[in-house]
This record gives structure tokens, C-alpha cells and sequence, in this order.
């Protein structure tokens, strides 16, 4: 999931307290949340139609786009946010060094003899056709060592002209196009991130803070609510969704417009620390475009109880296919007007 976990809040939605009043205002309630690898407890307000409203801050997911994670580690989110290392049986945190043994163990295509790792946001296919995919719990597979490897997605055209090969990224829940079951689009569809599966397929409405306002369909499960897609961020900021190609940016292409017209959520990520364009400074290495700008703000959100993409029996499979027009058409056909969303949100603390 994404790694901006310090700008993200993770509601667990656990620890709710006894209510303080009931009627217009629902129920009053806490949730455990976390800002800075910190756990706080959240004031929530919990309404009779299953709605939710809280505030929380707005990090970064990208998983689902086809940009998310790429050969080579030059996508808009670092490859170690996708997997773990896996060592007897035990999945540990994923750092620098284990991107470093992952680019190594791709180098090799995955073969017998190289670091293993357990995989969450990517599709993971059999080293060699037709053996069985090794789970290393959670929906999760094993790749490196000969188990598996992630499985490549599209081409990509990248800022300078090239191309760019990527892995197939995933979402918990998929979408039919064309009667084909695909992950959600993080770079075409404001989709909001959730820990608890129960609120997969739900709509959101997020917005406030001086920021444009935005309906989301909670599609990916994580550790964290306050994550959001890239076309989620771009709604909430400028109103509108603009398809932005990956990195790398070579070193002599450094600081031109392609770097410089960079807009959040996208940033530059230099491979060297502060190698940032600035006056009377020579850049030293290439530099990455990755989706790492969230909002640090606390936004306003009411997740709506009764509007509810449906999905397919046993299968986290939405029956149609997803857009903006029909994240909006879920919402009106629910009955939530923004008239009913601003007294849910009155309720909040102020």
C-alpha cells in the first residue's frame, strides 16, 4: 500500500464508545487511527443508514494504476511498498536494502537462488507455465527463488520518449469492462483505501479544507482510511483528472519542464538525497516521478451507508463497470444530496 503512512490516518474501525446522544447526529463513537506511526483515536460520528463521517488526512495509493510499479523500480510508488520480504515463513519489512535485492532478483528473472519476497499489490504469476503459485498468506504469493514473479503489464511511455514496462498492479476489488474483470485504475478513478472490508464497494464523499470535494468508491483494502487514488487527488485539488507519464528523467534532462511542471500528487524522487533543482546546482543522478504529495490537512469524509456499488456472489467483483458518472449516478439514486452530506458533517467536532 502506499508509503506515506506518516501523512495517512488508519481507521480500524475498532474501539467504538458507548453513544453519547442519539437522533439527527447518529451516534458519537472513537476510532483508532494513526498519524506518524502514532495511534490516536479519532472522533467519528455513526448514523442509523450505516454512514460514517470523520476527518482524516489524505495520503497517496497509486496501486491499481498501470504506472504504479514498473521494471526497474521507476514507478509512481517505490516497489518495496508492494511486497515484503520473505524469510521462513515470516513476511518482514520491505527498506532499501530489499528494493536493492528485488532489482537484483528481477536482474535474474526470478530464479532459483534469488532473495524471496511476499507480494500484496501486484499479480504474481509461476516462474515456470503451468506450476502452482506459492500463497504466502492473506491472498498473498511468493516470488524470487523460482516460485514466482511479478506479472508484466502494459508498455508505458515515459517523459522522455521511451518505454517502459510494468507490472500488473492490483486492487482488492475489481470492476467488469467489457465483461472483463479488471483492478481499479488508481490514474482514471478516485478510489478511497479501507481496513475494513466491510465498506469495500461503499461510496465516499471527501472534500473540505479549502479543497474541491470529491465521491469515491472505497475499492482497495489497506492499513490505512486517508489513502486515496491518484485521480482522487487530482479531483480534490484541481477538479479534474490529467494523465501524467512516468520517469526516469535523465540527468541531462534534469530540471526542464517535464521535471518543473510536475503537479500533486506527483513529485521528483531523485536516487540521491536533496539532489533537488534549485539555483547554482549541478543535479548528479537521474530522478523518478512518483505519486508521493498527499494532503496533510484533515479533509472531511461521510462514507455513505446505503450508496453501494453490488458485487458478484462470493467474488469482490463489481457487476458493472466503475466511472466518475457512475460513482455519481450510486450516490443519486441512494437519495444523498449534498443537502444530507453538510448534516452529517455538522456533526463533526468542531
Amino acid at each position: 500500500m502506499n508509503p506515506l503512512y506518516k501523512l495517512s490516518v488508519a481507521i480500524l474501525l475498532v474501539g467504538v464508545s458507548f453513544p453519547l446522544f442519539a437522533g439527527d447526529c447518529g451516534k458519537a463513537g472513537t476510532i483508532e487511527g494513526k498519524i506518524d506511526e502514532e495511534k490516536v483515536l479519532l472522533k467519528a460520528r455513526y448514523f442509523d443508514d450505516g454512514s460514517i463521517a470523520v476527518r482524516a488526512r489524505l495520503s497517496v495509493n497509486p496501486d491499481g494504476g498501470a504506472g504504479s510499479y514498473t521494471v526497474g523500480d521507476h514507478g509512481f510508488t517505490y516497489i518495496a511498498n508492494g511486497l515484503s520480504l520473505w524469510r521462513k515463513g515470516e513476511r518482514l519489512k520491505c527498506d532499501l536494502m530489499c528494493s536493492k535485492e528485488f532489482l537484483k532478483a528481477e536482474a535474474e528473472s526470478f530464479a532459483v537462488g534469488t532473495t524471496e519476497f511476499c507480494v500484496y499489490a501486484m499479480e504474481v504469476e509461476p516462474v515456470t507455465p503451468g506450476e502452482i503459485k506459492i500463497s504466502c498468506g492473506d491472498g498473498r504469493y511468493v516470488i524470487g527463488n523460482g516460485k514466482g514473479r511479478p506479472k508484466l503489464g502494459v508498455m508505458l511511455d515515459t517523459v522522455a520518449g521511451k518505454q517502459l514496462q510494468s507490472y500488473v498492479s492490483t486492487t482488492s476489488i475489481q470492476h467488469r469492462v467489457e465483461k472483463i474483470a479488471q483492478h481499479l485504475d488508481s490514474e482514471s478513478l478516485p478510489i478511497a483505501v479501507t481496513p475494513n472490508e466491510k465498506l469495500l464497494g461503499n461510496i465516499v464523499w471527501v472534500g473540505g479544507a479549502g479543497f474541491s470535494s470529491a465521491y469515491a468508491l472505497i475499492g482497495d483494502k489497506g492499513p490505512a482510511f486517508g489513502e486515496g487514488s491518484i485521480a482522487l487527488h487530482q479531483l480534490i485539488r484541481t477538479g479534474k483528472v490529467s494523465k501524467q507519464k512516468p520517469g526516469p528523467i535523465s540527468v541531462a534532462d534534469r530540471c526542464g519542464p517535464e521535471e518543473r511542471g510536475l503537479r500533486p500528487p506527483f513529485q521528483s524522487r531523485p536516487d540521491v538525497n536533496n539532489d533537488r533543482c534549485r539555483p547554482d546546482y549541478t543535479v548528479k543522478k537521474q530522478t523518478d516521478i512518483r505519486a508521493y504529495s498527499g494532503i496533510s490537512r484533515e479533509l472531511d469524509y461521510v462514507i455513505l451507508g446505503r450508496a453501494k456499488f453490488p458485487m458478484e456472489a462470493k467474488k469482490r467483483i463489481i457487476k458493472e463497470t466503475v466511472s466518475v458518472e457512475s460513482i455519481k449516478d450510486k450516490v443519486d439514486s441512494a437519495g444523498y444530496t449534498q443537502e444530507k452530506i453538510n448534516k452529517m458533517l455538522a456533526c463533526l467536532p468542531k
